[in-house]
Formats: structure tokens, sequence, C-alpha cells
């Protein structure tokens, strides 16, 4: 019922991406799991890395980074969101994710992570007559808040080929969802009766990944890779409260708890990503991943899955950089370009979601040495279509990141 047309009377909230209507469902609107390098194109990743920079699709990839790396990233979203009748604009930014990697060992590296996995932001606002009467109601179903994601991620390398790795992640936030009712009278008895839902997150998550790497002739690779994030019960607390508000706001009584669980289980479908590439050491790369997610086995803080379908996405990406061992700046500079087809969990009323995306994404080498880059991202795509049920929504995402490295951290100086 909130995802309905009316979603025009939307306000901008200060969190998470600008208005999404979406985020109504499930535990909100999932953010990207890979970085600005993997968003510029496709979000490919889970096969290959080439250890200039952070890769987070594939834990077990992370053991190529033999540099202390250390990666901040910002994102930036312009929706136009349009139905048959009227369409918005919503603009929103955020803290995209703070990464650092380091050689903890021969074959083995370490990394630490910090980034939003989910975000509720919405309000729609609804008004109908009452009965045969001159008096109107107004409905507002609003929703706030997200999920975060601290992450520990090792990587090892076993022989020359294979490479294995584990995700640890600390998953925590709150979403709140009101639904409030008003009488509008006009004479100071617009009495406002309100909703409040508030859930708790607080849990851990286990992602594990493997990578293949096939040597073709010297530099040239055919690489596989698979992660898979386990299913998770997801453990949290639910308050639900009711309250009788005067015109200006004001609580007339005090919130009545009608719902309270704090030791709440949620269910998290495991998610499983594999891949395949082609890799010229430090030139060309193009790769293909595939992911599916069953969120029909969704268990939400009501026990339902709120109508969630199975989800599954196709990526297809290419990087490439002119000649790596050149001293002209020009051919150092990486450029990429990516296409995602992805079948959303989400669906209204009987129509599923799908959504179409295009990116482009560069990396410009910076400082001494310029082995440190900054890295821009955009991608552009559309979701939904115009019906009676649903809208459309085609969005502008800009991810800028800084890359820095160092090679001096964690090395045993000898001393004559």
């Amino acid at each position: 019922m909130v995802l309905g047309a009316v979603f025009f009377t939307s306000q901008l909230l200060a969190q998470g991406l600008g208005n999404s209507p979406y985020s109504a469902l499930g535990i909100g609107e999932q953010y990207s799991s890979g970085f600005s390098t993997n968003n510029g194109m496709g979000d490919v990743g889970v096969s290959s890395a080439n250890g200039l920079y952070i890769n987070p699709m594939n834990p077990a990839l992370l053991v190529r980074n033999r540099y202390t790396t250390f990666d901040v990233g910002l994102l930036g979203n312009y929706k136009l969101l349009k139905d048959s009748r009227q369409q918005q604009r919503e603009f929103g930014g955020n803290l995209g994710y703070i990464a650092l990697s380091f050689p903890a060992g021969p074959k083995w590296s370490l990394g630490f992570s910090l980034k939003p996995y989910s975000y509720v932001n919405y309000q729609q606002n609804l008004y109908s007559r009452i009965g045969t009467s001159i008096y109107e109601a107004q409905y507002v179903y609003k929703g706030t808040g997200g999920v975060n994601k601290a992450s520990v991620t090792n990587g090892f390398a076993i022989g020359k080929s294979l490479t294995v790795g584990a995700e640890l992640s600390y998953l925590f936030g709150i979403t709140n969802r009101s639904a409030t009712s008003q009488v509008r009278i006009g004479d100071n008895r617009d009495y406002t009766v309100s909703r409040d839902d508030r859930v708790g997150f607080n849990d851990v998550d286990l992602k594990l990944g493997a990578a293949w790497r096939h040597i073709i002739k010297p530099e040239r690779y055919l690489n596989f890779g698979a992660a898979y994030n386990l299913r998770n019960k997801v453990s949290g607390s639910r308050s639900t409260t009711i309250e009788l508000l005067n015109s200006l706001g004001q609580g007339i009584t005090n919130p009545d708890t009608i719902f309270n669980n704090s030791s709440l289980s949620m269910q998290i479908p495991g998610q499983l990503r594999v891949g395949v590439s082609y890799e010229k050491l430090y030139n060309l790369l193009i790769a293909f991943d595939y992911e599916r997610q069953n969120w029909s086995n969704y268990k939400g803080p009501s026990g339902g899955n709120e109508g969630l379908r199975n989800a599954q996405s196709y990526h297809l990406g290419l990087e490439f950089m002119p000649k790596f061992t050149s001293t002209k700046y020009k051919d150092l500079i990486w450029y990429r370009a990516g296409f995602t087809y992805a079948q959303t969990p989400f669906v209204v009323g009987t129509k599923p979601i799908d959504d179409i995306s295009f990116s482009l994404g560069t990396s410009l080498p910076i400082g001494q040495g310029l082995v440190n880059f900054v890295n821009l991202s955009v991608v552009a795509g559309q979701r939904g279509d115009i019906t009676a049920q649903t809208f459309q929504e085609r969005y502008a995402r800009i991810v800028f990141s800084l890359s820095l490295k160092d090679g001096r951290w964690f090395q045993k100086f000898k001393v004559d």
C-alpha cells in the first residue's frame, strides 16, 4: 500500500540516497557490495583483482593486495520518479565505504572495512474522503534509518593458482517505520493517531570465497571465482507504539506499547555470486558475474517475507589501461565500462521490478610514483515501468573514491 503512486508527495530526508519508495519493503534498499572500481564496470569482481585497489566482492582476492591500501568512497544519487500523471526529482548522498588492507604474511592479507548495508528512506502521503461527509483523512507513511556493516576479511594463497578467504561482518542499525492518520476538520480537532515501529539489528554475517587463476600464457590468465554469504538468522529487537497527537503534533496521551520483543529473530537468505574473467595483467580485464539470492526465504520482523521474490542479476564489465610500464601519464589511466541486468526482490501488486544499468569509470594516478588513485564511476539506469500499479525510476549514481598505498608498513628493516 505504501508503494502507491502517491509517493510524489515525499520529502527529501537527510540520510540514505534520497527518497526510495521500494525501501519500505524487506530490510530496505541494499547498497552495492562493490567499491568505486567495481561500480564502474558493472559491479563485476568476484573472479579477479589486480592488487592496485581493494576488491571487496570476494574475500579470497584480498591476498592479491601486497601493499598497505586505504580506500574511502562517497556516493551521490540522482533520481527521476515518474508515473502516468506526474514526476519528481530526488537527490541524496552518503558515505560509501572506508576500507584498509595490508599483507599480514607472505601468503596472507588482512582487511577491515565499514560501509552501509541497507537504508530505509521514504515518505508517502495519501488523502481520502470519509464516507459521504465533507471531511477527508490524511494518511502518512514514513520510514528512516538503516543497517551498517563492519567487516574483517582474511585472504590466503594456497599454491600458485588457488586463493581462499573469509569475511566476518557485524550488522547493526535501527530502522523506524511509522503510519499516521488524521481527520482534517480544521477546528483544532484534527487529532492524529500515530503508529511507530522501531526495529534494531544486531548480529554477525559470514561470507566465504575462493578463486582460481589459470595461466594461459605469461601475463594472461583465465580466472574463476565464487563467493557465498551464508544464510543468516539476524537477531534484533522490535518495539511498536501507538500515540494520540493534537493538531500541533503534541502528544495527548502517553505512547502505548502494543508490541515489545527484545529477542527478535529475522532471516536474511544466502547470497551466491560466481564469475569468470579473462585478464591480461595490468592491461585488460573482461569479466562476467552472476548473482542469486532467494528472498522468498526472507523472514521479516512480522514473520512473513513481505511479498519478496527470488532475485538474480547478470554483470558484464571491462577494464583497460593503455600501458602499465609507460612513463606517460595518459598511458597509466584506467578506463572501465559495464552493464547490469537485475531482477530485484521487489514486487508491487503483481508486477515484478527489474533494473537495467550501464556504467563508466576511470582511475587517475596521483602522488609520488603515481601508485595512488582517484577513482570515479558513473552508473545510469532504469528500474520499473509505468503501469497502474507501479512507477518508473531513472537514476544516475556517482561514486568517488580515493585509494592510497604504502609499501613500507609491517616491513622488517635490517640494521648493519
